[in-house]
């Protein structure tokens, strides 16, 4: 199976991400250094899709005035050796634009920038660090607890196979030989050495009968990355961002994709956040397709009026999770649009490749029936191919626009 990405890896997500920097970077001028790197690292990039739709996005909206140096990272090898090959990759890293490292959430550590040959630590940043974790939370390790009668308990897995043949770890159909069970265990005092982690799970026990998740690894990793200097989170993943939405919850069972995913538990992150002094910025209303949220934390307090203005403009108003509700509905009339609905849907979606390839075999009879968009369909197409990166070897949608463009 694949790993799906579409969801939190498109140019509209891209261009929410875009704003908040801008905005985000307006609020910390006075704390940049020019001269230093300023570094933006995806954490669990995958297909790196992410952050070369973010470049496009972002170059524009930012001056002279800062060194921005993009870093992609994930914790397999493979991974890292596709991205130093990809053909539209490397000439972004021979610009210093775009470098490459390993990030392992289990055993944490400085980044050895793999191009550049620098090593990104808290002694050599001198610059905040910008963090995207877009499908990160969701397939690192967390903990399950269990509310019961106002009481925290530790939620127990166990794994049993229903084949009597021999169990094999890399067997590819071995989910379909198990079978998940959860036990409730009496918590034997605090979980966790962290006594913030323990006022969070504490506060739950306030909460009625539910089970949840929570991310004490991704918590690790956010505190690994407080200690490199002021820092922003940008994060979207499936999950909850509010208390109530914890509610009623049953067992945390896994999403299988071409990986496994769980549910993210944002309201403990949230709370961790601003119970570190930093500030949290979460839609108020529920987001059903997937939670996008800021998160700032800074040595000193700084006005991050440009930051919300952004967040509000970008995620209030124009949010990804509605995005992503009304495109699923509106992919299905392509076949019935005029073209200048197909257009407005293609300028909306900030140019997505997805979208254009549904519409294309569509898109050409309309053109052929209507020559005069011919222009603006020719420019809609030029954007799709200018922030387009290709990660299967048999992708063709370049070499079609290539030839609708000749």
């Amino acid at each position: 199976d694949v790993v799906p990405h579409t969801i939190s890896c498109n140019p509209f997500m891209a261009r929410a991400y875009a704003n908040l920097i801008q905005g985000y970077l307006q609020d910390m001028a006075e704390q940049i250094d020019p001269a230093e790197p300023l570094y933006i690292v995806e954490l669990g990039a995958g297909s790196g899709r992410l952050t070369y739709h973010l470049i496009h996005q972002l170059s524009p909206l930012l001056d002279n005035n800062f060194n921005v140096k993009f870093v992609l990272t994930d914790f397999t090898d493979s991974i890292v050796k596709y991205w130093r090959s990809h053909p539209q990759l490397v000439p972004l890293a021979e610009k210093g634009v775009l470098d490459f490292a390993l990030f392992d959430v289990m055993d944490m550590r400085p980044l050895d920038l793999l191009h550049s040959g620098r090593t990104l630590d808290p002694q050599s940043n001198k610059n905040p660090i910008i963090l995207l974790a877009n499908y990160f939370f969701d397939s690192i390790p967390q903990d399950s607890f269990v509310i019961e009668n106002g009481e925290l308990h530790s939620n127990l897995l166990s794994l049993y196979s229903g084949s009597d043949e021999e169990f094999v770890i890399t067997d590819p159909n071995l989910w379909d030989a198990l079978s998940l069970a959860y036990e409730p265990l009496p918590s034997n005092g605090a979980p966790y050495e962290n006594e913030l982690y323990n006022q969070i799970l504490a506060d739950y026990e306030q909460l009625p009968d539910t089970s949840l998740s929570f991310p004490n690894i991704g918590l690790d990793c956010l505190q690994f990355w407080m200690v490199f200097g002021d820092l922003l989170l940008l994060t979207a993943d499936r999950g909850a961002s509010h208390a109530d939405a914890l509610i009623g919850q049953d067992d945390p069972l896994p999403n299988l994709h071409g990986s496994f995913s769980m549910m993210v538990n944002y309201h403990a992150i949230s709370e961790f956040v601003e119970r570190s002094g930093g500030r949290v910025f979460v839609p108020s209303h529920y987001q059903d397709n997937v939670q996008t949220l800021a998160y700032v934390l800074a040595k000193e307090k700084v006005s991050l009026q440009a930051t919300q203005q952004a967040f509000e403009q970008s995620v209030l108003q124009n949010n990804p999770d509605d995005f992503f509700g009304l495109r699923y509905h509106l992919i299905k009339q392509i076949p019935e649009m005029a073209i200048d609905q197909f257009m407005s849907l293609m300028r909306w979606s900030a140019y997505d490749a997805d979208i254009l390839r549904l519409g294309l075999d569509h898109l050409v009879e309309l053109v052929q029936a209507e020559p005069a968009w011919a222009d603006d369909v020719a420019d809609m197409l030029w954007q799709v191919k200018s922030q387009y990166l290709p990660i299967r070897p048999d992708d063709d949608l370049i070499d079609q626009i290539d030839s609708l463009l000749a």
